[in-house]
């Protein structure tokens, strides 16, 4: 037998031995047995379940203190005269001391440059932007809410019905073919192979980092406040619990007002620091399940989040023309000149067969251009090293200041998960959410398919900017007329106002089962003709259920078949079956569809 083989066999009987809690654990395991006593003899309740229940409520209702005195001291009176009810609110919550995980709130400065942390706890003045820390009376200007991870982690492992799960992922015998965890994915098995000792210990947490801005007081103050919560979840457990709420673990708050965009790698160095350490030292940490101690180590296996939040995690540039991570130096992007804006339209032939039909097109896509150049190469995560080890990193106090003012494409600095010793041998580090971007494609097609004044894409700009680099002179501006109706001739896939109000009365009516969408009817303005309001899910389903069926009557056959293949575009994504060729042949029969209805009005005329 070989070593690895050993080291297996070794660990099974260690995995058998049942030992006693460590220090820490145990004192958690004797206030829930001291706290499992009935209230009163007879009692269904415990002492705990009760002190917990009345918390809730409070929490929940947002019920003052002596509210909760004169409520606790009523049930008090209630029990029999043995009960252990308490009486007052503090009292109840000294009950539950034991369940609190930790909370550390860190000053930040004003500007977000830096955390009043570690060897800069004592401050007072930021070192980059010599801002004052405090207000008057010592109040902070702005403070990071910071959440330990590993207390958290190992409070999973000693809770009897989540301890178990979380070897789950060893135990997932997907045979479809199809990814349903993480785990059936070639990154998860690439950092198997890559790191067999993290991989061999099966309670060794792997994490998923997510965050974006939202703005928590929405119409109820007229100033906006970009929030930012960075949230972890444990993938070690089966598809249907680690998206759930309870599993998904609030790690830092991030505080506005502004979004924290290039800083926010500042914000990150706690979370990063104990990450390191999880990796390398681990925690001792008692399975419940196992009844033994083992030593937890963990690893983000990688972030999710949307374009612009990619960049802040990734440290490249996504606004100009190099905005694209994948092609980055080699794009084609072009810049439209009365659009005032980068397009990467007709950017993706390049990756087909060298033999394909659509490199040799020359109308459907960019006029008079033929594509004969390969692809750009994909770079792994040492090649990417290359590329930003020069770089400042975004913590690096003395050069941050003058890169804020720098203006060059490409990356920008060095990000802090390079601290990590093992993010350069992710297969994938950043992953984008589909969803996301979903909404923000459906927003633009039915806003230009429903011509709403200042959201449709179909304006004169974009016209004029057609006319120049493609074939679509049906649609070129008029530019001889000075009559508004004449200047822009009507685009086939714009509805008429009877089309805009048959589809928005269908919207209206429309019923679904129960969790399966909210109610689309909320969110149409019936005067206006126009959808709003609606959110990312509601999106989603409209995008892949619902689009073909609302527009198949009331759009050309070519227009509605290409926004067909829009809505399988997405499909295909969400299933993981996506090829590059759908890419291309999208932006192809959008082209020729539009060419054929040109043709088809010449021939009428």
């Amino acid at each position: 037998m070989d070593a690895s083989g050993s080291n297996i066999n070794n660990r099974q009987l260690i995995d058998d031995v049942e030992e006693e809690p460590n220090a820490e654990s145990k004192k958690f395991f004797d206030m829930l047995k001291s706290a499992e006593a009935p209230l009163y003899e007879g009692c269904k309740l415990s002492i705990l379940e009760a002190a917990s229940r009345l918390t809730n409520v409070k929490c929940e209702f947002n019920i003052p203190h002596r509210a909760i005195d004169n409520i606790a001291s009523l049930l008090k009176d209630m029990c029999p005269t043995d009960n252990k009810m308490t009486d007052t609110y503090s009292k109840t919550k000294k009950l539950l001391e034991g369940l609190e995980l930790p909370c550390q709130k860190i000053d930040v400065c004003p500007t977000g440059d830096m955390l009043f942390w570690n060897e800069d706890e004592k401050l007072n003045r930021c070192r980059i932007c010599n801002s004052d820390r405090y207000r008057k009376n010592k109040i902070p200007e702005k403070v990071l809410t910071y959440f330990p991870l590993t207390p958290r982690l190992q409070r999973l492992y000693a809770t009897k019905g989540v301890a178990e799960d979380m070897r789950w992922h060893t135990k997932n015998t997907n045979g479809s073919g199809l990814m349903s965890h993480p785990s059936d994915g070639e990154a998860w098995k690439n950092f198997n192979e890559t790191y067999p000792e993290f991989s061999a210990e099966p309670r060794n947490v792997r994490l998923g980092l997510c965050t974006d801005g939202f703005d928590p007081f929405v119409g109820k103050s007229g100033t906006s406040y970009s929030c930012w919560p960075v949230i972890l979840t444990p993938y070690n457990l089966p598809p249907w619990l680690c998206m759930k709420r309870q599993f998904m673990f609030l790690t830092l708050l991030i505080p506005g007002p502004k979004s924290p965009k290039g800083n926010l790698v500042v914000y990150l160095q706690p979370l990063i620091a104990e990450l390191k350490d999880l990796w390398e030292m681990g925690a001792l940490t008692y399975d419940v399940s196992k009844k033994n101690n083992f030593l937890m180590r963990a690893a983000i296996m990688w972030t999710i989040s949307d374009f612009p939040a990619y960049g802040m995690l990734s440290g490249w540039s996504t606004a100009g023309k190099y905005a694209c991570p994948y092609c980055m130096g080699k794009t084609k992007s072009f810049y439209l000149k009365n659009g005032s804006k980068y397009t990467w339209f007709d950017c993706h032939r390049t990756f087909l067969p060298e033999d394909h039909e659509y490199r040799l097109n020359r109308s459907a896509f960019l006029k008079n251009r033929i594509e004969t150049s390969s692809p750009p190469p994909r770079l792994n995560g040492d090649q990417v090293w290359k590329c930003v080890s020069c770089l400042p990193k975004g913590t690096d106090f003395s050069v941050r200041k003058e890169n804020k003012k720098s203006k060059t494409d490409g990356w920008k600095r060095q990000i802090i998960f390079w601290q990590l010793p093992y993010w350069r041998k992710l297969l994938i580090r950043h992953n984008l959410d589909v969803m996301h971007i979903e909404k923000n494609v459906f927003d633009q097609i039915i806003n230009t398919v429903m011509e709403v004044k200042g959201k449709t894409k179909d304006t004169i700009s974009a016209r004029r900017d057609m006319a120049k680099h493609c074939k679509r002179r049906k649609l070129n501006v008029n530019e001889s007329t000075e009559n508004a109706r004449e200047v822009m001739p009507k685009a086939p896939y714009v509805l008429s106002k009877e089309q805009k109000r048959s589809l928005c009365e269908w919207i209206h009516n429309l019923k679904f089962p129960d969790g399966y969408s909210s109610n689309l009817g909320r969110c149409v303005d019936m005067k206006q003709h126009r959808l709003f309001g609606l959110k990312s899910h509601d999106c989603h389903v409209f995008m892949e259920r619902l689009l073909p069926i609302a527009l198949r009557e009331l759009l050309p056959q070519n227009v509605w078949k290409a926004l067909t293949e829009i809505s399988q575009f997405f499909r295909d994504i969400c299933s993981s079956l996506l090829k590059v060729e759908d890419m291309v042949r999208l932006e192809r029969n959008i082209s020729e569809i539009l060419c054929k209805l040109e043709k088809m009005d010449e021939q009428r005329a």
